[in-house]
């Protein structure tokens, strides 16, 4: 048996983050722009890399999501049950959504490191205003749950 077969690679939430950032294969500065960030969380939180990632997990996990349904003409907001796949994907897709929405005028590593940290702190964080939007839609619809198949 080759080698090929006997590496697994991990999809962590820090190597999704790392694919997310990556532009045009340019691995190295997205790299760096997510370590910088990290340790500026780091280092005012004084916890692990991986510590603020499980308790950015926590804060961010949605069990629902709603998706648009078409039955006869008509659009209905209808909430489904996602996967854990999905779940770490959107939660590093609406970290990513409250990065390019942030107006500063500061490196993307900065605006990353605030946004953790806001997070954590459940201060005025937009990721998190994100999630409760789709957790209020989800609960706004409960009715629709007949059209989910």
């Amino acid at each position: 048996m080759s080698k090929k077969y006997l590496f697994v690679h991990k999809k962590t939430l820090y190597n999704k983050l790392l694919g997310f950032v990556t532009k045009k294969g340019n691995k190295t500065v997205a790299l760096k722009i997510i370590t910088s960030a990290f340790f500026k969380v780091s280092k005012n939180t004084k916890q692990s890399m991986n510590q603020i990632l499980l308790k950015l997990f926590f804060k961010l996990n949605s069990f629902v999501e709603v998706k648009k349904v078409r039955v006869r003409r008509n659009f209905h907001f209808v909430p489904f049950q996602i996967t854990l796949k999905r779940r770490s994907y959107l939660i590093i897709k609406w970290l990513t959504q409250a990065i390019k929405t942030n107006t500063k005028n500061i490196s993307i590593s900065d605006k990353l490191a605030f946004e953790i940290e806001q997070t954590l702190k459940s201060e005025n964080s937009k990721s998190l205003n994100i999630r409760n939007v789709n957790t209020t839609l989800a609960l706004a619809n409960r009715s629709n749950i007949h059209y989910r198949w």
